[in-house]
């Protein structure tokens, strides 16, 4: 298999981020509301970014409520002061192929850019698309990253740890890829959609990468 690019999530495929996240919504929406958010009630909003988020549960202050989110967030990320264990190791296999990276993720810019300078990774992408504020919406994302370096989704893989990665990347065409690593992977909510290979550590990841991938000639 010969893939010229390759594209990630980032939270819980690239670091175990979601358990940061979850916190810091909690702890903002209570700040601004006094009232305990459950994980669930969080949640039911991922994919959107932090903004849109907060568009939705606290319309009248939102845009305070994502600066607090974004302040706290920064300061509690020593909370994730690490990638998951091995995801250096694939990310450098890939560059060494020649295949270009990118980060694809529903967060917001701000703290997408950030987590992965905090944790050394940015180095590795040459672009990075945000998620919307309005829609959950990865597969024009995908396509923007194709477009930019001038390749077919054919010759793209996409990895996520959400059943809906593995949905989006299929309607986007590109090699739908299931990062199951993390324990707060959903791939298991899949109903129809199969990803083409599924991860239950980085180590299979990374052999699949050595046994799959070819370099670019």
């Amino acid at each position: 298999m010969q893939l010229k690019g390759f594209l990630f999530d980032l939270d819980g495929t690239l670091a175990n981020t979601l358990p940061l996240c979850i916190k810091v919504y909690q702890l903002t929406m209570h700040h601004f509301t006094g009232k305990d958010y459950t994980e669930a009630e969080i949640t039911a909003h991922f994919g959107l970014t932090e903004a849109g988020i907060f568009q939705r549960l606290l319309p009248e202050h939102w845009q305070k409520a994502l600066d607090y989110y974004h302040t706290t967030y920064e300061q509690l990320h020593n909370e994730c002061s690490e990638p998951f264990p091995g995801i250096d190791g694939a990310l450098q296999r890939l560059q060494q192929r020649g295949i270009r990276l990118a980060v694809v993720t529903g967060k917001g810019s701000h703290t997408a850019r950030f987590t992965l300078q905090y944790l050394g990774l940015a180095r590795y992408f040459d672009r990075v698309e945000a998620g919307r504020e309005d829609a959950v919406d990865k597969v024009t994302a995908m396509q923007r990253v194709m477009t930019a370096w001038q390749i077919q989704p054919e010759d793209a893989a996409y990895i996520g740890d959400a059943a809906s990665d593995v949905e989006q990347a299929a309607k986007a065409g590109v090699l739908p890829l299931a990062a199951e690593w993390a324990e707060t992977a959903t791939i298991n909510a899949l109903e129809e959609i199969r990803p083409a290979a599924s991860f239950h550590t980085i180590e299979g990841f990374i052999s699949w990468i050595e046994e799959n991938i070819e370099a670019i000639g």
